[in-house]
């Protein structure tokens, strides 16, 4: 019932943003912006987008370790299937269908290997939230709202953060508190196991060198993401300062949490061209320079996800009906890796 409020939440509001967009600017402007864009800066801002998606599996099985030993490359495919998942199904799936597919492959308790999933999420949201306040202090924009959704993100991150850490480091007293709390039987009991499953997949912040390899990582993702923004305002001739378009990231980054259609569609637009307003961009300008980011987020990571899905034996249906199950948090038969 919950994700089809959320998916339905998400449908209005992609739907409420995109007839905004077609009413509030000039589509035919924005057509003609796009067909003057440089093909060969498009090129490589997506060789470079696409090359993230290594980095990402780098980083993940670094989270992982604790867990299993998964290669890198291992770890990107999953990610990119999570990643289309996100992308052409409902209700913010991806994260879950990560869980589900890796714990196929390699038979990890998918409980743990999704706390692991949601500790990557807690390292780029801080890592974006320390991006957009740097931006805020060094150079701070026209937009008195900026800086209270800034602050209200640290906030939300640096707790989540610092709950996950408190989780793993005190995990036998409070695995202790939950059994006296929760007394004996099988319930009790696969709840439990359950929480020390989850437990398992933030062991990596026990290791100093593992959670710094992991920040380091994660600023180095966010940096090369910045680069595909620039790269993307090069082929459009948009002269725009660096840290504005830095702000385009982190604002989009925080404004893809509100609910929406699958691949983000409204709510990618809207946030980029309110973004780009901030430094003088026209509306159809920043509409075609926000279009063209989005179909190269879009196409060529579920392109490569539908293509790992399929080499994994893979389909859609399954994906969803797994990411709705609440099995998807246990531990799933091993496949070929």
């Amino acid at each position: 019932m919950k994700g089809r409020i959320v998916t339905w939440l998400g449908l209005l509001l992609s739907a409420g943003l995109l007839a905004w967009i077609a009413t509030r600017f000039d589509l035919t402007a924005a057509a003609a912006a796009l067909k003057v864009a440089d093909l060969g800066w498009l090129a490589v801002a997506t060789v470079v987008y696409c090359a993230l998606f290594a980095l990402r599996g780098v980083r993940w099985s670094i989270l992982l370790s604790p867990l299993a030993p998964v290669s890198w490359s291992t770890a990107a495919e999953v990610f990119v299937v999570g990643f289309m998942a996100n992308n052409v199904l409902p209700a913010r799936l991806g994260d879950v269908a990560r869980a589900y597919v890796l714990s196929r492959r390699r038979s990890i308790p998918a409980a743990g290997t999704f706390s692991s999933v949601m500790l990557e999420r807690i390292f780029d949201g801080i890592i974006v939230v320390a991006f957009l306040n740097a931006v805020l202090w060094v150079a701070p924009p026209d937009g008195a709202w900026i800086k209270p959704v800034a602050y209200l993100a640290a906030l939300v991150f640096v707790g989540a953060l610092a709950a996950c850490a408190i989780a793993a480091f005190f995990e036998a007293p409070m695995l202790a508190i939950l059994h006296r709390l929760l007394g004996r039987g099988a319930l009790a009991e696969r709840l439990c196991g359950l929480v020390e499953r989850l437990g398992r997949g933030l062991h990596a912040l026990k290791s100093p060198a593992q959670t710094a390899k992991v920040v380091a990582l994660s600023v180095l993702v966010w940096s090369i993401e910045v680069v595909v923004y620039v790269l993307v305002a090069r082929a459009f001739g948009l002269e725009l300062p660096l840290l504005g378009l830095v702000l385009t990231m982190c604002l989009l980054t925080l404004g893809l949490v509100a609910p929406s259609a699958p691949g983000f569609l409204g709510v990618f637009e809207t946030v980029v061209v309110q973004a780009l307003a901030l430094y003088g961009v026209a509306g159809d300008e920043g509409l075609a320079y926000a279009v063209t980011l989005h179909l190269i987020h879009y196409v060529p990571g579920t392109l490569l996800g539908l293509a790992f899905a399929w080499k994994s034996g893979l389909r859609l249906g399954e994906l969803r009906a797994a990411a709705r199950a609440p099995s998807a948090a246990e531990p799933c038969p091993a496949s070929t890796p």
